[in-house]
């Protein structure tokens, strides 16, 4: 059994790569649109990441419109709770946050693994939904937040980037 298991996950992951591979050489044949919600995304403002709670309000970051966020080295941050992957010191982390207008869904968009923690106070928010962007749209991380209405704290840890695109936005 084993040897038929092996060369059948070989395959498998030959052809997943392969399939990887020529999305990326067709995201670079030029511009791609995005998809309708995803407009935002596009073109994105500079923001500095806070370090500490005390510095939070003027890091806020306005939804369904992308900020490049300036991260810190992850031990100069003070996080409000401590990440389950705050990442080691070599990696970037932050806080930003945003409001959410009314009771819903919210989507956090971001172009690697970077770890993500939606917080109301201390209080985390539990997530219902993670998945892939769009093709060829730089979103590599999607997840959903059932959120109430109010101020949010995101924070960010763990990431490989410095300055890396973040859009929070409102799922229909």
């Amino acid at each position: 059994m084993k040897r038929i298991l092996l060369p059948l996950s070989m395959a498998l992951f030959a052809c997943h790569a392969g399939s990887a591979l020529a999305d990326d050489a067709s995201c670079k044949s030029g511009p791609h649109p995005l998809p309708a919600g995803y407009e935002g995304w596009s073109n994105p403002s500079p923001l500095n990441a806070a370090t500490q709670a005390g510095a939070l309000s003027v890091s806020r970051l306005t939804l369904g419109h992308a900020a490049t966020i300036r991260l810190a080295h992850t031990p100069d941050v003070h996080f409000v709770e401590r990440p389950a992957e705050p990442g080691g010191s070599v990696s970037f982390s932050g806080m930003v946050v945003f409001e959410a207008p009314k009771d819903g869904t919210y989507r956090v968009m971001l172009p690697n693994k970077t770890w993500i923690d939606v917080l109301q106070g201390t209080v985390p928010a539990s997530s219902t939904h993670h998945q892939h962007g769009p093709d060829c749209s730089g979103i590599r991380k999607m997840v959903d937040f059932p959120l109430k209405s109010g101020t949010y704290t995101l924070q960010l840890a763990g990431s490989g980037q410095q300055d890396i695109p973040v859009m929070v936005s409102s799922v229909p």
